[in-house]
């Protein structure tokens, strides 16, 4: 495709900005003085709103020019932009030179209001106004690529990459099977993957793979919150691993996950919602078969997994723009039950989860969740929310430290490894976990 500016020689230093690539979401940059720009995001197909994900190209960079970057319709009120989060950023040549992948850059990083009012012709929203992020980059080369994201990108073609290389590999290819579950609005495939030991097969009571307990996982129903699939990644990574504890795994559950719940929004680049301008982790209580039928495929698919067998757990990923650190939001008000399996994830990642900030109150604006409503309406005993900040720790080891993918990674390992921990009490003092709770 041919940019939509094209520099007119040597002496043009004017950026060349680009976002229709996968999950890019950048609608206009405007130039307001030789190094300054007001970039303004697309909203969220079919809304007027949810813009907080941001992910574009830069081009044409002069070496040690600092660029100030303004996005200027942000509809937050607060953001860890102002305690301390920078952008990620992609340099081309720096990957080329020296290995160096995404990483934290930026100066000068501000979150505040702006005076743009919101709605139609600066109308309505109840006089609102816009947020702006700013920050400042400095090149490092002459005319480098650049990508700036709100986070870790994990697109809808890198899982699919993913899951090729897996069904590729002899030595990971048997422990997981994939299926479709759902065609999405676009017509994208929904895989659900099964992660199990085989058993003997046949119609033999007797099979053990026919008593295992369930686990279902999934992830990116909101399409921004990318850490999820990195968070999905580490649990992949594990489960599908060599080490005896996966394998414990293997044979005692069986594994159904569905890694992108709203792949549309994931290419579009959406932060919040679906083709069809709708929060599909809203309509879990009575979702539409036309237009929402992930979710309509996956209520059904769990209801009817819980008539065939147990379901130990359902736990949704998902990522958190305010706070920090990981943790899990629960359905019950009543502990201990509800703060058993989070209790034993800090105990596995103590400086990446934290149970303090779990919370097991379900509030009404959450009532259609798929939390909520695989608690309420399917039945499931442990049905969480497993939340990652975009930012990162407020302590242990990394604390005040941005969360790499490999930590999100890990954390999604310590989910997985955790239920171990939990079916075998004995293991990890009952009684001991009991008093903390």
């Amino acid at each position: 495709m041919p940019a939509w500016y094209a520099p007119r020689g040597p002496d043009d230093h004017t950026l060349v900005f680009e976002s229709r690539f996968e999950s890019g979401n950048l609608r206009r940059a405007v130039q307001v003085y030789p190094y300054e720009y007001d970039l303004i995001l697309r909203p969220d197909i079919n809304t007027r709103g949810h813009t907080q994900w941001f992910f574009f190209s830069i081009a044409n960079t002069r070496a040690g020019c600092r660029y100030k970057l303004n996005l200027i319709n942000l509809l937050k009120e607060d953001s860890l932009y102002n305690d301390g989060m920078q952008p990620l950023v992609h340099s081309a040549k720096a990957q080329a030179g020296r290995g160096l992948g995404w990483h934290r850059a930026g100066s000068r990083v501000a979150y505040y209001g702006n005076t743009i009012r919101r709605g139609r012709n600066g109308a309505g929203a109840g006089g609102k106004t816009y947020y702006t992020l700013t920050f400042t980059l400095t090149a490092e080369f002459d005319n480098d690529l650049l990508h700036v994201a709100h986070c870790y990108p994990y697109t809808y073609t890198d899982l699919q990459r993913y899951i090729k290389a897996v069904e590729l590999d002899p030595l990971r290819r048997g422990r997981m099977k994939r299926e479709l579950l759902a065609t999405s609005l676009a017509g994208n495939a929904v895989d659900v993957l099964t992660i199990t030991s085989p058993g003997p097969g046949g119609d033999d009571e007797k099979d053990p793979a026919k008593r295992r307990k369930a686990v279902v996982l999934s992830a990116r129903v909101h399409p921004g919150e990318s850490n999820a699939s990195w968070m999905m990644k580490g649990v992949l990574d594990y489960l599908l691993g060599p080490s005896l504890d996966a394998r414990m795994l293997r044979d005692t559950f069986v594994f159904k996950i569905i890694p992108m719940l709203n792949p549309d929004g994931v290419i579009t680049g959406n932060y919040r919602c679906s083709l069809a301008g709708v929060d599909l982790n809203r309509v879990w209580n009575d979702p539409s078969r036309k237009l929402h039928p992930v979710v309509h495929a996956t209520k059904a698919f769990l209801r009817a997994l819980a008539d065939e067998r147990e379901v130990a757990l359902f736990c949704d990923l998902h990522g958190h723009s305010r706070k920090l650190d990981v943790f899990m939001y629960g359905c019950q008000k009543e502990l201990p039950k509800d703060g058993v399996l989070p209790l034993l994830i800090h105990h596995n990642a103590p400086d990446l989860f934290s149970f303090r900030h779990c919370s097991f109150k379900v509030q009404k604006s959450k009532s259609g969740t798929g939390r909520v409503v695989g608690f309420k309406e399917l039945g499931l005993v442990n049905s969480f929310t497993l939340e990652a900040s975009f930012a990162g720790a407020s302590s242990g080891r990394w604390a005040r430290q941005h969360f790499a993918t490999s930590h999100l990674e890990a954390q999604g390992a310590a989910l997985v490894a955790s239920l171990l921990d939990y079916w075998d009490p004995e293991g990890w003092g009952h009684a001991d976990l009991l008093a903390q709770l």
